[in-house]
């Protein structure tokens, strides 16, 4: 069977299918061995008598502080000595040998299936009763020891999921995922960014996988076409290997201009620097030849528990990100994160990408901004560090960053600590406001970068994260590159260092038409660089600037494209960079 998506990290792999579901916590569907299924009956055991004990202990404070009797968690308790549930849980655990998480998920739609058809509105209601009771126990079976983990893998394994946050991407161990399959997403989604970034095969918007794929079954997960392919046949398994052979040769041609710079064919010099996820991904940087870091998501350092972490580990981290890169310049993107990405959550926003995030969210808790600008005040004494703000709206904006990096060296300062002589702070474009008012931004500003994935997201009203809009999702629509133009004028006229950071700059043929228009910094995922580089090599900026000036006079996304092929393949079909071009 084969099922279509969108392919969002090429490649291509085949492996035993690991599948995830989303719940109140992440819910696995793993097969197991025989002689563990006795043993998987006694973890869900454990799991529901420690909920029975929270739920009584609830009940009973209540009853104490408050008086009276509460018949819901008696109700709630009932329901974990009924059989119905109980047993029949313990029943498919044996019967299909699963673990226990989804033999509560199978029990659980059974359930919702028999309060469906009752008559009585009141016990058609109590589905949510059932929910938060299966919810307590779930939240315990992951608390519990041998607790399925997106950080404890079974294997080389690829993943089938309705999505992954971030935080799930984060916690996952990459080095046992061959490949990603997700129902939920788009190209400019985080999972598929970082996927991209390790070399992973990934799709996306995969409709009904994880129904269609049992746990355990072999899958083909082709990113270059955007398939996955359920239990493939002997021939199609060898097509694999063949193409991840031709991928390895391609990759190693395109490791040899590592040393070479990154300059075009007539001389013109451009900065390539890489986008990173992790502190620990940074040493991928200068290995495909990238000139430090343009941008790194300091959002992972929230982990799994998304709570902000403390100075002292904020420190340590863009120190390594220092050390790893020098001597070239580290930038780190302050938080990116909305009262929704945290716990405790705080009030969440109906449109999140549209709510209180970034630095709206310091006027509520300014501490957690000041810490990580301490620390990176601290961390700038050791070597070249920036920092960014996303999602800045206009210049009222950044005035108040600015008050924020004053007041973190004040108190860095206070406290003793060794701080940089000056921290440069710079603004992320991706919202129209900041593109409109590039002019009016405040002098202390030194530098500005084109975030193209939310940029193109908020100018076309095109949720970046919806599979169904990804027609519309269209990075080189004639608003977006008018939008990229006027931002080059704006940033040209007050002598403002401009570079691209989002996805556009890791394509290669999107790569070319932003130096054309002007751009003269990339930043990249690390695997990217080599790709970029070969074919801004054997181009020309003379041809490339013509181009981009066509370009900027098409009316429709497809026309842009097919005047990016046409001219720039022939210009660089020569010089061997054909194949940098078609990624």
């Amino acid at each position: 069977m084969e099922l279509r998506g969108i392919g969002v990290s090429p490649g291509i792999a085949a492996g035993e299918a690991v599948v995830v579901e989303r719940e109140a916590v992440p819910v696995f569907r793993l097969l197991l061995p025989a002689d563990q299924v006795e043993a998987e009956g006694d973890r869900l055991r454990r799991a529901l008598e420690e909920s029975r004990g929270q739920l009584a202990r609830i009940r009973d404070t209540l009853a104490r502080e408050y008086g009276g009797a509460h018949a819901i968690f008696d109700a709630h308790l009932l329901m974990l000595e009924d059989p119905l549930l109980v047993d029949r849980a313990l029943a498919v655990i044996r019967e299909q040998r699963v673990n226990a998480e989804w033999s509560l998920r199978v029990v659980a739609d059974q359930l919702h299936a028999v309060f469906a058809e009752l008559s009585d509105p009141y016990l058609r209601e109590r589905r949510r009763d059932l929910d938060d009771v299966l919810g307590r126990v779930q939240i315990n079976l992951a608390g519990g020891a041998g607790a399925p983990s997106l950080g404890r893998l079974p294997g080389a394994v690829v993943l089938v999921a309705t999505d992954l946050t971030p935080s799930d991407a984060a916690e996952l161990d990459w080095k046992k995922v061959l490949g990603v399959a997700l129902e939920r997403g788009s190209s400019s989604h985080h999972t598929a960014i970082l996927a991209r970034s390790l070399g992973v095969p990934a799709v996306v918007g995969v409709r009904d996988a994880t129904a269609a794929v049992r746990p355990g079954t072999t899958v083909l997960v082709d990113g270059t076409r955007g398939r996955l392919v359920v239990e493939p046949g002997a021939p199609a398994l060898a097509g694999v290997r063949e193409t991840q052979e031709r991928d390895r040769e391609e990759e190693r041609r395109l490791q040899e201009t590592r040393a070479l710079p990154a300059v075009t064919a007539d001389g013109h010099r451009v900065t390539l620097r890489a986008n990173v996820e992790f502190p620990e991904e940074a040493t991928a940087a200068p290995a495909h030849g990238a000139e430090g870091i343009g941008l790194f998501r300091s959002e992972y350092l929230l982990g799994r528990a998304r709570q902000w972490p403390d100075e002292e580990r904020q420190l340590e981290a863009y120190l390594s990100l220092l050390e790893q890169v020098h001597p070239h310049p580290v930038t780190v993107r302050t938080w990116d994160v909305g009262p929704e990405d945290l716990v405790p959550a705080g009030p969440t926003s109906v449109n999140p990408a549209l709510g209180e995030r970034a630095l709206r969210l310091a006027r509520r808790a300014p501490q957690a901004f000041l810490g990580q600008l301490r620390a990176l005040w601290r961390a700038g004494a050791r070597g070249p560090l920036r920092a960014m703000f996303p999602f800045v709206s206009g210049p009222a904006d950044v005035a108040e960053g600015l008050d924020l990096v004053a007041q973190a060296r004040e108190a860095a300062v206070k406290a003793g600590n060794p701080v940089a002589e000056q921290l440069l702070v710079g603004v992320n474009v991706e919202v129209p406001g900041a593109a409109l008012t590039l002019d009016l931004l405040p002098r202390e500003v030194a530098f500005a970068s084109l975030g193209t994935n939310d940029l193109v997201q908020y100018l076309l009203a095109a949720d970046r994260s919806d599979p169904r809009l990804a027609p519309h999702y269209q990075p080189l629509h004639p608003a977006v590159l008018r939008v990229i133009h006027g931002v080059v004028e704006a940033a040209r006229a007050r002598a403002l260092p401009l570079a691209v950071c989002g996805e556009m700059a890791g394509q290669p043929l999107l790569a070319l038409l932003l130096l054309g228009l002007g751009i003269e910094e990339l930043s990249m995922r690390p695997a990217a660089v080599p790709r970029v580089k070969a074919a801004l090599r054997a181009s020309r900026m003379d041809m490339l600037r013509e181009v981009a000036a066509a370009c900027l006079r098409q009316a429709r996304a497809e026309d842009v494209h097919a005047l990016l092929c046409a001219e720039l393949r022939a210009a660089t079909e020569a010089a061997g960079a054909e194949a940098a071009l078609s990624s």
